[in-house]
């Protein structure tokens, strides 16, 4: 049976599909992430405006079948859009990640108000401020959190020791992307392996856990990830979610490409 529903949707991605269709993914507030075709959306500007847009930000008419592959678009009203995105390379880049990240991350059809909250707060804060490493730490440690994915950072997957913070000159310990977890200095030493990641940087991931994206605004809170200290962490969560996806996702080789010191 057919139900139409009109709910606050965050377009995801936008696909041509035939002579005028589309074919968008929408992260939705009631309906959770979901694929539908937006029959004649490269034509009729009435029903679906310019807002059927990679970081729109609207209400969704959708007609869904639960069986179906695709729920049929009916229309799309724009609420808001993420202007100063597309103003700046940088910003485009990492909302792309954001967008690719939830799409690839978010089971479908499965309705989490604290994912659509943390997808706009992210985006928002993108738009408004100068963009930061620790955004996009704080924003993946956030949505794994919210998906079941919570890496264990502050103990042993091997031997259970807790491993809180520590000083800077403490012996790195190692971080496993298959397993999710940490790998203390002794294991690590004893052969138990994982990627290596420096005192400082987990202290600064650990740090980066405890916050929300929410409380970075305004530079309210700073975890102080840059340089050297980024990259380690950066370098372990994306090993994690790859090892989870089974693939790499295509928006981190354009942000490599960037080389912008703002987020290196």
């Amino acid at each position: 049976m057919s139900t139409r529903i009109t709910t606050q949707a965050l377009v995801l991605r936008t696909v041509d599909y035939g002579e005028a269709d589309r074919v968008v993914t929408l992260l939705t507030r009631e309906l959770g992430k979901i694929s539908a075709l937006a029959r004649s959306a490269r034509r009729s500007h009435k029903r679906f405006g310019a807002g059927l847009a990679l970081f729109g930000v609207g209400e969704a008419t959708l007609v869904d079948k639960p069986a179906a592959e695709l729920a049929t678009l009916e229309s799309f009203a724009t609420a808001r859009g993420f202007s100063r995105l597309g103003l700046d390379v940088a910003k485009v880049a990492l909302g792309g990640y954001v967008s690719e990240l939830v799409r690839e991350l978010v089971p479908q059809r499965q309705p989490d108000e604290a994912v659509f909250r943390l997808a706009i707060e992210v985006l928002t804060l993108l738009d408004e401020e100068e963009p930061r490493a620790e955004m996009i730490r704080v924003f993946e440690l956030r949505l794994l959190e919210a998906v079941g994915l919570r890496p264990t950072l502050d103990h042993c997957l091997v031997c259970g020791e807790e491993a809180g913070a520590h000083g800077d000159d403490a012996p790195a310990v190692g971080f496993d992307p298959t397993r999710g977890g940490l790998v203390c200095a002794g294991c690590r030493s004893a052969g138990a392996g994982g990627r290596a990641l420096s005192a400082r940087a987990h202290r600064l991931l650990l740090a980066a856990q405890e916050l929300t994206v929410a409380a970075l605004r305004g530079g309210a809170e700073r975890v102080g990830l840059v340089g050297r200290d980024n990259a380690e962490c950066r370098d372990v969560l994306a090993a994690f979610i790859e090892a989870h996806l089974g693939r790499p996702l295509k928006s981190v080789e354009f942000i490599h490409k960037l080389r912008d010191a703002r987020f290196a």
